[in-house]
């Protein structure tokens, strides 16, 4: 995908709608060094949760009304805000409290984060036919690249790709509309790949994508 001018903007902490267990990175502003935590989850207005982070096995000493930069990134964007320790806790499991930001500086660096994935999925040409059976070898929230033995139609046609993902330990199936947009010819031995942008995405499957995605980069990440 292409890069987009980098422009930054102030936004709300909701507007990230960052999922559980996203990476981020914490560094006190008395100039210590970056630590890498996970999100939790976040109590609007209040505080967000992050865990505590670990060096040598250990757990890093956070004092209370300590302020600290948060840096992530969302799978588009790039974004840090300022916050302080408000305390750490043990129970259930450590984690940090921190002061809920009033604005997020974000700066969008990309139109969508594509990862490698290799997932089995169909494809059935939205004017009928059989499906055809592929195997998705990247994959984004806008659309995907997909391999197969048998050509799946023509350049500009819609069709519909059914695959699934695991996300927090949930088995979701998706079901989405695409459009073909690139069809490159194989070399002997090897299989069709084709370009698939998605189109008319459902809210809640976008969201599912997105932070599927996320997690796969996350995960590679570490």
């Amino acid at each position: 995908m292409p890069d987009v001018q980098k422009v930054s903007s102030e936004i709300s902490f909701e507007a990230l709608r960052l999922c559980p267990g996203a990476a981020l990175q914490i560094q006190s502003l008395a100039g210590e060094a970056n630590h890498s935590v996970k999100f939790i989850g976040a109590i609007t207005g209040k505080s967000i949760l992050v865990t505590l982070p670990i060096v040598n096995g250990n757990g890093i000493l956070v004092q209370p009304g300590q302020a600290y930069v948060i840096r992530g990134f969302t799978g588009r964007s790039a974004f840090a805000f300022e916050a302080k320790a408000i305390m750490a806790r043990a129970h259930p499991f450590t984690y940090i409290h921190f002061s809920y930001p009033r604005s997020v500086n974000s700066r969008v660096v990309r139109k969508s984060l594509r990862v490698k994935v290799n997932l089995p999925a169909t494809v059935t040409p939205r004017t009928g036919g059989n499906s055809v059976p592929v195997a998705i070898v990247d994959l984004s929230a806008a659309g995907s690249m997909v391999d197969s033995h048998a050509p799946i139609g023509e350049t500009g046609d819609v069709a519909k790709l059914a695959f699934s993902v695991a996300f927090e330990s949930i088995e979701t199936s998706l079901n989405v509309s695409a459009i073909i947009r690139s069809i490159k010819k194989p070399d002997a031995g090897e299989s069709l790949r084709t370009g698939l942008e998605f189109e008319n995405v459902a809210h809640n499957d976008n969201l599912i994508l997105r932070c599927f995605v996320h997690t796969i980069e996350s995960d590679a990440a570490q």
